[in-house]
């Protein structure tokens, strides 16, 4: 049997290699250690390893849970790829998400991570794509293999990807199960592919004694459950969200634009220390705020006198989100109307945090808030979900179905939106799974009418 073919093969089910160069698969340089002609030097990519509150340490850990994982489940090897994924709101492309929890790397794309639990000597193995010499002119230097990338990422066997086909099957023809493992996003077997990788994942089928897994839990798993460090970048995230909610909040005033307004809240997110949008932000007024995901390129609306606006922001901090909603009125004052629809929201929304405990159910907290639009009459007028989890994305890995655990961060959004009145009213909180309960982490942002009102007035 062919190591070499088998690990080809096997590689072809692996989504993110649909942008590889495919000649980069084979085994040409198996014991590359060094790069000949590769940039180096302060501006070289490779020194962006894990950097920021969570240490290498932490990753390496996050690490030897899996491999762990892996030995109780029989696999012999895994493979997890640095894909991306957008947000589904518009906001920014993202470094693929499980590869960066387990490396806190951000900037290799088409990157690996391979674990070998049955290894003698390398348990854990990072393969970096092909070096193009002509590449740092577009993108950037990055770092030639060596001790110094060894250092920077936290990994003692770095390599090209090209040397990768071997390694894999090495691990899986030594392991005890010769069983590979994949984890994250695969190319499933109706979803069409080029036809390079489609020969290769036919091949497959036609080897003897190797077999292909596929394990969608465990990272959804270990990534719902947030750690102190975690928990604190969220907790910062929050902090630039509120920042940039309390500019608004202060600033808006009739004849003002929806972009202007966007405007005053992302600059102050940048100016807070957040380098990026968590997702593209939402700022609708009027008969904007009852669209749920409003777009940022029509926000060319005049905001009126009378009519409120729905703030549906969050700020980044090393990658972890915030995602805060706030409506508010854009003269500063409720008319009776709004003030009646935005206390069943609110009511809405404490009895689902009140009731926020590990052992409870996401569908649990959903029916409790619905409960409380329902018996209100507007039972058609919540038009989506009552929330969703939090973290290194917006909507991030976790199941909806299990009950929550302590550590798990999630929010509470219940909403009401009357298109023929121009009224849509959202109210979205951040709120951790304690040991005992909840915590809202964003209780410093007025929530009340009363609240919202005094703070427009006077700002505090």
């Amino acid at each position: 049997m062919n190591r070499t073919s088998i690990a080809v093969a096997l590689l072809a089910l692996a989504a993110p290699l649909a942008s590889a160069q495919l000649d980069d698969l084979t085994v040409r340089v198996p014991h590359e250690t060094t790069d000949k002609r590769a940039p180096t030097g302060d501006n070289a990519m490779g020194a962006a390893g894990p950097r920021g509150l969570i240490t290498q340490e932490v990753y390496r850990e996050r690490r030897l849970h899996l491999l762990n994982h892996m030995r109780d489940n029989g696999f012999s090897a895994a493979v997890i790829f640095n894909d991306t994924k957008k947000s589904p709101s518009g906001g920014p492309d993202r470094s693929g998400l499980d590869f960066y929890y387990l490396t806190g790397i951000e900037h290799e794309p088409g990157a690996a991570l391979l674990l070998d639990p049955d290894a003698d000597q390398h348990l854990e193995s990072l393969y970096l794509p092909m070096l193009d010499v002509e590449d740092h002119v577009w993108h950037g230097e990055r770092s030639a293999l060596g001790r110094e990338l060894e250092l920077s990422t936290g990994f003692a066997r770095v390599r090209r990807l090209g040397s990768l086909p071997g390694a894999l099957a090495s691990a899986i023809l030594t392991g005890e199960s010769n069983m590979a493992v994949f984890l994250g996003p695969v190319v499933g077997y109706s979803t069409p592919v080029p036809k390079q990788l489609q020969v290769l994942r036919d091949a497959t089928s036609r080897i003897p004694g190797a077999s292909v897994g596929l394990d969608r839990e465990i990272l959804p798993a270990m990534r719902q459950a947030k750690d102190e460090h975690e928990i604190e970048l969220t907790r910062r995230a929050i902090a630039n969200t509120l920042a940039g909610l309390h500019a608004g909040m202060t600033q808006v005033e009739p004849g003002m634009t929806e972009f202007e307004l966007r405007t005053i809240i992302e600059t102050t997110f940048h100016e807070a220390g957040s380098r990026r949008l968590a997702f593209g932000s939402i700022v609708g007024s009027g008969p904007n705020s009852c669209v749920l995901h409003y777009r940022g390129e029509h926000d060319h609306r005049v905001m009126g006198e009378g009519e409120l606006v729905l703030c549906d922001v969050g700020a980044e901090v090393e990658n972890y989100a915030a995602d805060i909603t706030r409506t508010f009125p854009i003269s500063g004052t409720f008319t009776p109307r709004q003030r009646e629809v935005y206390d069943v929201v609110l009511r809405a929304a404490d009895e689902a945090i009140a009731a926020t405990r590990p052992g409870v159910t996401f569908a649990e907290l959903n029916d409790i808030a619905r409960k409380v639009i329902e018996e209100a009459g507007y039972t058609d007028d919540m038009k989506h979900g009552l929330g969703h989890f939090l973290g290194l994305y917006v909507h991030d890995a976790g199941n909806y179905h299990l009950p929550l655990t302590p550590g798990t961060i999630i929010t509470i959004e219940p909403g009401i939106y009357l298109s023929d009145e121009n009224i849509g009213i959202r109210i979205e909180d951040d709120v951790l799974v304690t040991e005992d309960g909840y915590e809202v982490l964003t209780r410093e942002l007025p929530r009340t009418a009363d609240e919202v009102e005094a703070f427009m007035a006077g700002g505090e």
